[in-house]
């Protein structure tokens, strides 16, 4: 009998020619470690930005507010010495602080730009005003000013008159006696023995400074120093002729030898007209109406003394 031998069948066929399917590889997960290092340098980093940008910002603010402070000023009012301290603080250097009472010259001091400055100067008898200015090295400058009011000790007044200068004194208690100097000389004396005074003192020609000290009888005392120059009054010559026009007028002339620094001139009752100079000659003109003319001049040198004199003309 002849046999046939099969190898495989059918199905044995199917599965050869068929491909196996792939089998995909599963990817190993973070662990639980990692993911937490990772999200705890993410916290780190995140942290270190936001105090990186905090400290920027905070310097920048800061920045732009010292750029833009100005200097403080503080003031103790010591009345047992009649004295005021001036506290001046600021975060950058000081370079200077001025200060005057009422419209007198200003005293400078120097800051060497110090942060801190402290300055102690005397009250003034009577009712005064005080201006502060300090200035401070960027040049940002404050200014203060206040009203002090003094009862306890005499008040100063100095009034500059040809060749000398007149002081005037007052105080609650009797005034013994007043001192003066020229330029830190000799002091000279002046018997008071009253409430009140007021006389002049000849003053040397050109600038000088005086230091003037006014002493009550209790002891109590009022001081004051002032630049003051020395000056004649100015001369002045009302003349009625024809003026440049042909009409009638006045001519007036007019002469200092320091410097003439205004001239007032006022007709009847009209309105005063002033008349900048600055030089030691003056000469002008005023026409006359119809009728009575009455002229004021008022010739004040850059000392500040005055001269007035006037006229009268029937046009």
């Amino acid at each position: 009998m002849n046999q046939i031998l099969v190898t495989g069948g059918e199905n044995d066929r199917v599965y050869k020619n068929q491909k196996m399917p792939k089998v995909k590889k599963e990817k190993n997960p973070l662990s639980k470690k990692t993911i937490v290092i990772i999200y705890a340098l993410s916290i780190i980093i995140l942290g270190i930005c936001i105090i990186i940008g905090s400290i920027y910002s905070k310097e920048k603010i800061n920045e732009t507010v010292e750029a833009s402070a100005k200097p403080t000023i503080d003031i103790v009012r010591d009345d047992d010495n009649n004295t005021l301290e001036i506290k001046v603080n600021h975060i950058r250097g000081i370079t200077k602080l001025e200060y005057w009472w009422n419209a007198e010259e200003a005293t400078t001091i120097n800051g060497n730009n110090q942060k801190q400055l402290t300055e102690t100067i005397e009250l003034l008898g009577g009712t005064n005003t005080l201006t502060l200015e300090v200035t401070e090295e960027n040049g940002q400058k404050v200014k203060y000013s206040k009203q002090y009011t003094v009862s306890n000790i005499p008040t100063i007044e100095l009034e500059a008159v040809s060749n000398g200068i007149k002081i005037i004194s007052t105080s609650e208690t009797e005034i013994d006696y007043i001192t003066y100097n020229w330029d830190n000389g000799e002091n000279q004396e002046i018997q008071v023995s009253a409430k009140e005074y007021e006389g002049i003192i000849t003053a040397p020609m050109g600038p000088h400074t005086l230091t003037i000290e006014v002493v009550d009888i209790n002891g109590k005392k009022a001081s004051k120093i002032q630049q003051v120059v020395g000056a004649t009054e100015p001369t002045i010559s009302i003349s009625a002729a024809y003026l440049s026009n042909g009409k009638v007028g006045f001519i007036i002339e007019a002469t200092d030898e320091d410097q003439i620094a205004t001239v007032e001139l006022t007709l009847n009752d009209g309105t005063p007209q002033t008349v900048e100079v600055n030089d030691k000659t003056y000469k002008g003109e005023v026409e006359m109406v119809a009728g009575e003319n009455r002229l004021k001049v008022v010739v004040k040198n850059r000392s500040g003394i005055e001269k007035t004199r006037g006229a009268k003309f029937v046009n």
